[in-house]
């Protein structure tokens, strides 16, 4: 219950935020919105954006292989667009989309066990974070050089991010001599154990982990494989906002564009469904500060909205098709069952 509150509560932040954005750009910017949405151009901007989906049904099939697993790159491209779908759409937890595509992969793969679900999910986690923070931080010290406002905000920013890169650093550090942080910390927080998976979530999130050391000091040829998949990932992310800022605002800089790129990032990180308002604000600013205008900036993050909101539905739509199969093995279980057939025999 208490999530929904938090979702519900951050929804209406961000539709706040929005609304203010919106009144403060005007309708006639809004009207660039759809012009440039349905302009041709805008069919380039969802075949990158496709591109993105590829290299991230890649990534988790190359993670998968470094387990022995060599499974179908089009059934893992369907679980990766349904836990970016929940992800994007239900923000509940930062690991929400990642919750999801944990639970449909184990479903779907019932050989996978729970330990090795996770730990192939976390390690992706882990990759796709390392890219985000290299890309976010490069923008925003681009921006902190190049901008026209105070410095205070990027300093501010980039010092949090130094704190999170070394959570990083220190993760691979661990992973580096096979030892693991996750004990400490529940050691740390005093975490009794865990409700999930019948009261075992610590000894299955502890075997998880340890999996997830196994890929990233063992499986270096697959290791070094994933995390070049990663940052092909986010450059070609980075290629679609390159390309959206000139279809905006006539630039082609490459520096203006990696800083609005890291701004984008910046703005992607709150839990707020789809965004909403926190782009807005976050690029807006980016673009102030860069000179281009708070407006183009707006009218940039509403179209790149759009975009991955069309990848949103798509997931979402497989992963009710997931939620419903799932649903029905159980019913024609129970129904086995009753009939006097036990679960091994359905």
């Amino acid at each position: 219950m208490r999530r929904w509150l938090k979702f519900f509560g951050l929804a209406l932040l961000g539709a706040i935020l929005f609304l203010i954005v919106a009144v403060k750009t005007g309708p006639s910017n809004l009207g660039r919105v759809f012009a440039l949405l349905f302009d041709f151009n805008s069919f380039s901007l969802v075949i990158i954006s496709l591109v993105v989906v590829y290299f991230g049904a890649l990534r988790s099939s190359i993670v998968l292989r470094s387990f022995g697993y060599k499974l179908s790159l089009w059934s893992l491209t369907t679980l990766w667009l349904a836990g970016f779908g929940v992800g994007y759409a239900l923000p509940v937890s930062a690991l929400g989309g990642d919750v999801v595509k944990v639970y449909f992969t184990k479903k779907k793969f019932n050989f996978l066990s729970w330990e090795r679900a996770i730990a192939a999910t976390g390690a992706e986690r882990i990759l796709d974070a390392t890219a985000f923070f290299v890309f976010l931080v490069a923008g925003l010290a681009v921006f902190a050089i190049k901008n026209d406002l105070t410095t205070v905000l990027s300093v501010g920013v980039l010092a949090g991010l130094a704190i999170i890169m070394a959570g990083l650093v220190l993760f691979y550090f661990k992973a580096r001599k096979k030892q693991g942080i996750l004990q400490g910390l529940f050691d740390f927080s005093g975490l009794a154990k865990l409700k999930f998976f019948k009261g075992q979530g610590n000894d299955i999130l502890l075997g998880a982990e340890k999996e997830m050391l196994v890929f990233f000091h063992t499986s270096k040829s697959y290791f070094g494989q994933a995390l070049a998949v990663s940052f092909l990932r986010y450059l070609a992310l980075f290629a679609r906002a390159w390309l959206l800022l000139f279809f905006v605002t006539g630039h082609i800089g490459l520096f203006k564009s990696l800083a609005v790129f890291g701004f984008t990032n910046l703005g992607s990180i709150p839990p707020v469904p789809a965004s909403l308002g926190t782009l807005e604000l976050s690029v807006g600013l980016c673009f102030k500060g860069l000179g281009l205008g708070f407006d183009s900036g707006a009218v940039f993050s509403m179209i790149l909205r759009s975009i991955d909101l069309l990848l949103c539905l798509v997931g979402l739509v497989y992963g009710a098709k997931f939620a419903l199969a799932i649903a029905e093995r159980r019913v024609l279980s129970l129904f086995k069952i009753g009939r006097g057939q036990t679960p091994s025999q359905t």
